[in-house]
């Protein structure tokens, strides 16, 4: 067989040369984004601090949990103004980027959802973490925090570092 008659799948020749054959500008291949998510929030986020949960159950939290968050935000000297309440629920597996263009912050607290689930490697709770230009602090569940004064403890002391 002579290379006359030589015939390759057009699949397998740009396998096969990944380079441009001949030399000079290549034109980058436009990478399709994704649409930003339509992202509700409650609260009008005057201090651009976001809440994040995640409640499959409901648009955002039951009435006892709503008013334990209005006490700490009280006690941290916020309202619901100042933050955005965000359930991320309809939103599973967005990176904290996509979030970030999504919803202006500069502070987030996150209840209850790992840092894997933000595209985050694994981080300690209660602890103050920068990615991206946000503070983040992780947190257990409000459900959990509601029923464990020393998940209360920790959550204060890691809310008085990052707002007080």
């Amino acid at each position: 067989m002579s290379f006359d008659q030589l015939q390759l799948d057009p699949y397998f020749l740009a396998k096969i040369y990944t380079q441009p054959i001949i030399p000079g500008k290549s034109t980058p291949v436009a990478v399709e984004q994704k649409p930003l998510p339509k992202v509700k929030f409650l609260g009008e986020n005057q201090k651009n601090i976001v809440l994040v949960i995640q409640n499959e159950s409901g648009a955002y939290l039951n009435d006892e949990l709503f008013n334990l968050l209005t006490n700490i935000l009280n006690a941290c000297k916020l309202g619901m103004q100042d933050v955005a309440l965000v359930n991320i629920a309809g939103f599973p597996a967005s990176p904290l980027s996509v979030w970030q263009q999504a919803v202006s912050m500069k502070q987030c607290v996150v209840f209850g959802i790992p840092p894997a689930s933000l595209g985050l490697e694994p981080l300690p709770a209660y602890q103050i973490h920068s990615a991206g230009g946000v503070q983040l602090l992780f947190s257990d569940p409000l459900e959990l925090i509601a029923t464990d004064k020393v998940l209360k403890g920790k959550l204060w002391n890691g809310l008085k570092q990052l707002f007080l």
